[in-house]
């Protein structure tokens, strides 16, 4: 058990020296925190009260519906990124090869090099909660455990949508359109700054299939209202039954782009 975790924590350890070594940059993304916060307190005294009636569903206030849609939407940026960007250093680094020869299993190097990014991910969402509820976000009534379960499923998720952008990075060597279109269309049809209610039916259709739509749900109603498991099995299981879909292909696509990489000589290119 512990060999297994040698190469997470490795990797943990080698991205958290490289990310605190640039101390200004490593402050500055906490502090941004702060100024984020700050801009959707003032936008929700404006609009807040003209907002309310579409939140009856996650206690009515505006200011703390956006919070939760902003920091938890960081973690779909990380998974749609990370893997990919793992990808490309190994490319332009040489390394890439010497990933694939190492003795762990690539997606497991893949999925490590993502840790501290969800660490430091997390050390921000609790910035954004508690600068939040100093502003005057009541989290009084906040399950914990279901918002942790489900920000596990969601992570897993996100990370299935990464692999597909890592398998594109393979072929192309560089970054992609998907990327960009799973970010956009996640945060317009997700929820992140309005509720998928105001959304016409088609489009609300639409952003049943994204991953965040489910993730942002789930995360509201937890924190917000305080609901448990069994009064959010339903969103759960549909979050669950998305990652269980685009897991596995996830995975086969970046299996079927390193052989294709491997077969046309390309895997060294970069």
């Amino acid at each position: 058990m512990l060999a297994q975790l040698r190469v997470p924590w490795a990797l943990i350890v080698r991205n958290f020296r490289i990310d605190s070594s640039y101390m200004i940059g490593f402050v500055l993304r906490i502090a941004s925190v702060l100024l984020n916060v700050t801009i959707y307190y003032f936008i929700a005294s404006v609009f807040g009260d003209t907002a309310a009636r579409y939140l009856k569903d996650y206690g009515g206030n505006y200011f703390a519906f956006v919070i939760i849609g902003v920091a938890f939407s960081d973690y779909l940026d990380l998974g749609i990124s990370s893997i990919s960007d793992c990808i490309r250093e190994g490319q332009t680094m040489g390394t890439l090869e010497l990933m694939l020869l190492s003795p762990t299993r690539l997606l497991v190097v893949l999925l490590s090099s993502s840790l501290w990014s969800y660490i430091f991910a997390t050390i921000r969402t609790t910035a954004y909660l508690v600068i939040g509820a100093a502003l005057g976000m009541h989290l009084g009534a906040a399950n914990i455990g279901s918002a942790v379960v489900s920000l596990l499923v969601a992570v897993v998720s996100f990370n299935a949508l990464g692999l597909f952008a890592a398998s594109l990075v393979i072929l192309m060597k560089r970054g992609t359109p998907l990327s960009w279109a799973i970010r956009i269309s996640s945060m317009m049809l997700g929820g992140v700054y309005y509720p998928v209610a105001v959304l016409p039916d088609w489009l609300r259709t639409a952003g049943q299939l994204l991953p965040l739509t489910h993730a942002l749900e789930l995360m509201r109603r937890s924190l917000l209202l305080g609901q448990g498991l069994q009064q959010l099995w339903p969103e759960l299981l549909a979050l669950i039954g998305i990652t269980v879909v685009l897991f596995p292909l996830g995975v086969l696509a970046c299996h079927l782009a390193i052989n294709v990489a491997r077969t046309d000589g390309s895997l060294s290119h970069y």
